[in-house]
């Protein structure tokens, strides 16, 4: 999640042009992992200052002329990654990772009406990218019932103790059970790996990293002597 110290925010907020605009700046709400855009609506300086203070989304809603928080009923913030001005600094896109439907109508995206429809994409690997995120917000937020929340306060031993419980079920399952069964304790030993991770601050783009150093490794032809 953006983290920036006051005198950034207030050198960036001092390159936007708000005046145009009569004191409001749109901004474009986009899937960091995916790039798909989830929403627009309008920032004032005060809201744009808030965004970037707490790395979520602040707005200035005009039909009720007050400031507001995405997700403050729902608990579906997007956290910021980055923002992104435009080439006349009156514009804005916020890239982010999305905890929940961002649309009011429980659509993963505000824009989802197309002329012509398209194939709805399959989940991927970012999907592991967007539930981290989330974890790392019950993890760092005010979340007294969250399951993620409790186990990382209950310390690392209990962490470890989940770990191996679901390591366990999914080698039983593995041997015994169908392919579904597999599936679901696969997904709860890697949710409980994410939390061993975030609970020790170490970024899931890390593990991909290594992944590709290893990959790296095995797949890339070696030298000739004659050629090094």
């Amino acid at each position: 999640m953006l983290n920036l110290s006051r005198e950034e925010i207030e050198q960036f907020i001092s390159k936007i042009d708000f005046k145009k605009g009569n004191g409001l700046i749109p901004a474009i709400i986009q899937d960091a992992a995916t790039n798909e855009v989830l929403m627009q609506a309008y920032m004032n300086e005060e809201s744009l200052k808030l965004t970037l203070k707490t790395g979520k989304t602040h707005f200035w809603s005009r039909t009720r002329k007050k400031l507001w928080l995405k997700g403050e009923e729902s608990g579906h913030h997007s956290l910021v990654q980055n923002v992104i001005m435009d080439c006349d600094n009156d514009a804005l896109v916020f890239k982010v990772q999305q905890i929940g439907p961002i649309c009011h109508t429980n659509e993963k995206s505000c824009f989802h009406n197309p002329i012509l429809k398209v194939r709805k994409k399959e989940p991927d690997a970012r999907t592991l990218e967007r539930i981290f995120e989330v974890i790392k917000e019950r993890k760092n937020g005010n979340y007294a019932k969250s399951y993620v929340h409790g186990l990382i306060e209950k310390g690392e031993g209990t962490i470890l103790d989940k770990i191996g419980e679901e390591a366990a079920e999914l080698m039983l399952a593995a041997k015994e059970e169908p392919e579904q069964r597999i599936i679901s304790e696969a997904s709860d030993l890697m949710f409980h790996i994410m939390i061993l991770l975030a609970s020790k601050n170490i970024e899931l783009t890390k593990i991909f990293k290594e992944f590709e150093e290893r990959h790296k490794v095995k797949t890339e032809p070696k030298k000739r002597k004659d050629q090094s």
